[in-house]
């Protein structure tokens, strides 16, 4: 037998009771869909000010994690720091922060190689003497910039450091559990093959900006963070936006399962996607604790029924409370489904569920509190504004 599931076909069996006649319906999982968010170029040069940004992924594309011989990692998980579009200078002298950042991790298994680039630049970063050279740092032959390689602590594991050759851009490049591509034998060669490759585009300066659209089922899904836009940011916080994002986002379609309360098990599949904005004052050290940080994660499902039934995480029953703890019910239902406010790690969280996509709002500072009944209080408003946005945006 044949079942419908958001578009899917899945394969079903119905178990025979003891009279013979037919009880429930068994799913059998179909894979979930492995491309549903791919990176995009795009050609026009992004400015922090007078800065021309060089963007991270940018630099150091998927392809290039791919070609080196690593394409879960290319392929699986990424991590943005990146500057949307251009924008006036909000930050000076920050301190603890790269204006760019690109990570690559694959998804689920067992492999956990990471690559990560972080890019430093003039006047948006301090880099104080970039012609430092530390003691554990081995020079490398690079054409247009400096280079300097250091070991990690294992064999497969490296970082380099490559200052431009104006000394106004300082990136630092790692990777680390190579061993985990059980065709990769020489790591040094590799990496430094992968410093090469990286310092190439640095000399080339910016080149325009990478971003991540969904496709497949989940085509027309917006970005995050173009979702959570700085208008937004600016009016949920009262504060100004940064101009600097991070984003989460999967490459790959995600499925968990489900027991209904008849033991029923069915399967939902959903991808997720989150975008952090923050108010300039949380990227100066002397001035952070009037910064305000607002995270929205968005988890879209293949249709709404899914997005219901797997909403655990206002149900007080949920394996998930026994990590996060007490869930804290808002007075007001936001959204299509229960609304609560939880501890995720230490900071504070509330959960809806609005159309096809569960929605968690985590604010960071003194601006949030830390009690999540009263977090409920402080952010009740801000998510009745939000799932309007996630429903207009997404449906």
């Amino acid at each position: 037998m044949l079942i419908l599931v958001g578009g899917g076909v899945t394969a079903a069996v119905l178990i025979k009771n003891s009279n013979g006649g037919e009880r429930a319906v068994v799913q059998e999982p179909e894979e979930p869909d492995a491309v549903v968010v791919v990176p995009k170029s795009e050609p026009e040069v992004v400015r922090y000010g007078d800065l021309a940004v060089l963007d991270a992924c940018t630099v150091m594309p998927a392809t290039m994690i791919e070609e080196l011989g690593f394409r879960s990692a290319a392929h699986g998980w990424r991590n943005q720091t990146y500057v949307p579009r251009s924008v006036e200078a909000t930050v000076a002298d920050q301190i603890g922060d790269p204006i760019s950042s690109c990570l690559y991790e694959p998804s689920g298994g067992e492999e956990i190689t990471r690559f990560t680039l972080t890019v430093w630049q003039t006047p948006f970063n301090d880099l104080g003497r970039v012609d430092r050279v530390s003691e554990d740092e081995i020079p490398l032959q690079v054409a247009g910039v400096k280079a300097y390689l250091t070991p990690g602590d294992k064999p497969d594991a490296f970082s380099a450091r490559i200052v431009s050759g104006d000394s106004k851009t300082e990136a630092f490049l790692s990777a680390r559990t190579m061993a985990d591509n059980k065709e990769i034998t020489d790591y040094r060669a590799t990496f430094v093959k992968l410093v090469e490759s990286v310092s190439t585009n640095i000399v080339k300066g910016p080149q325009g900006r990478t971003t991540n659209v969904h496709t497949g089922r989940y085509e027309g899904v917006p970005n995050v963070c173009d979702v959570f836009s700085a208008e937004l940011f600016e009016e949920l916080t009262g504060s100004r936006d940064s101009g600097v994002v991070e984003g989460d986002f999967h490459e790959q379609e995600s499925f968990g399962k489900f027991v209904t309360d008849k033991q029923e098990t069915r399967y939902f599949y959903s991808n997720k996607q989150d975008c952090r904005r923050l108010s300039p004052e949380w990227s100066n050290a002397a001035q952070r604790s009037g910064g305000k940080a607002l995270k929205i994660e968005l988890k879209t499902y293949r249709n709404a029924e899914m997005a219901v039934k797997d909403a655990h995480d206002c149900d007080p029953h949920s394996p998930a409370r026994a990590v996060t703890g007490e869930a804290f019910l808002t007075e007001e239902r936001i959204g299509d489904f229960a609304t609560c406010s939880f501890l995720l790690g230490k900071s504070p969280t509330m959960s809806f569920v609005a159309g096809r996509t569960q929605v968690q709002l985590t604010g960071d500072g003194d601006w949030a509190p830390d009690d999540p009944r009263k977090y409920n209080e402080v952010f009740t408003p801000l998510a009745k504004r939000v799932v309007d946005e996630v429903r207009k945006a997404i449906g």
